[in-house]
């Protein structure tokens, strides 16, 4: 690898500074897109055997998220993903990939879109879409999910912050018990420990359980801290919230 400051760097390892991901590469690392772009995700496949299948790195995700080793590769696991499900419809896989409940998913609209995309209708079934179909739906799915280009930064390159983290934190370990990660309730993640751990310290009580798990309790908890400091109270650890956590005394 060619990040002198963290040798054990893997490709698709994520390291998330203040509610910032930043995806690492061979020699690259992408930040400041969307979660797809940063991934090389355009489908937003979900990390699980079936993407390790269609090439996603073994072990690597992105919060919930396969992380791909290229763009290409990432495409072509939502044409292969929308291959393996030729006996539903338009909105049934829709209903499927973006189920309803899951953040802001419309599957309905979602599966529209793409309908409309196709010339079809949403109860067409995909037995019926030739191959250059096929690469339309993916394409639509691609829009629906959000792709929007960031920043992509070589070993020599990356941002002031970034390189200070590597040099503070070097190996696998300290990264990952230093992690800030974007968090939500639903969230099981090493860094929502330290979410937990300085809610504690900023006097919640009766102290959350620190065990990693954004529960309903640690939500209230973030929305108590949010409204004391003049932040919208959504519940979310973001950017914003990340950086009032780590300067308030």
């Amino acid at each position: 690898m060619t990040w002198t400051s963290a040798t054990d760097m893997e490709p698709g390892d994520v390291i998330s500074i203040l509610g910032v991901d930043h995806v690492f590469y061979d020699d690259v690392m992408r930040t400041g897109g969307s979660i797809a772009w940063n991934d090389q995700n355009p489908g937003n496949i979900i990390s699980s055997g079936e993407a390790v299948g269609y090439g996603a790195y073994t072990g690597k995700h992105n919060d919930i998220f396969a992380v791909f080793p290229d763009e290409e590769t990432g495409f072509q696991a939502v044409r292969q993903y929308l291959g393996k499900r030729r006996n539903l419809t338009v909105f049934e896989v829709m209903r499927a990939y973006a189920p309803a409940g899951h953040g802001s998913n419309d599957p309905q609209r979602y599966a529209q879109q793409v309908a409309d995309a196709l010339g079809v209708t949403p109860d067409t079934s995909l037995a019926t879409l030739d191959d250059d179909q096929i690469t339309v739906f993916a394409d639509a799915i691609r829009q629906v999910e959000g792709w929007r280009s960031g920043e992509a930064h070589g070993p020599d390159d990356l941002p002031d912050d970034v390189a200070q983290w590597l040099v503070d934190h070097p190996s696998r370990t300290e990264r990952t018990a230093a992690d800030q990660p974007l968090a939500h309730q639903g969230v099981i993640a090493e860094g929502v420990k330290n979410i937990q751990q300085r809610l504690n310290e900023l006097g919640w009580t009766p102290p959350l359980g620190v065990d990693g798990n954004f529960g309903p309790h640690t939500k209230e908890a973030v929305q108590w801290f949010q409204t004391n400091s003049g932040l919208t109270a959504d519940g979310i650890v973001g950017n914003r919230t990340w950086r009032r956590l780590v300067g308030a005394q």
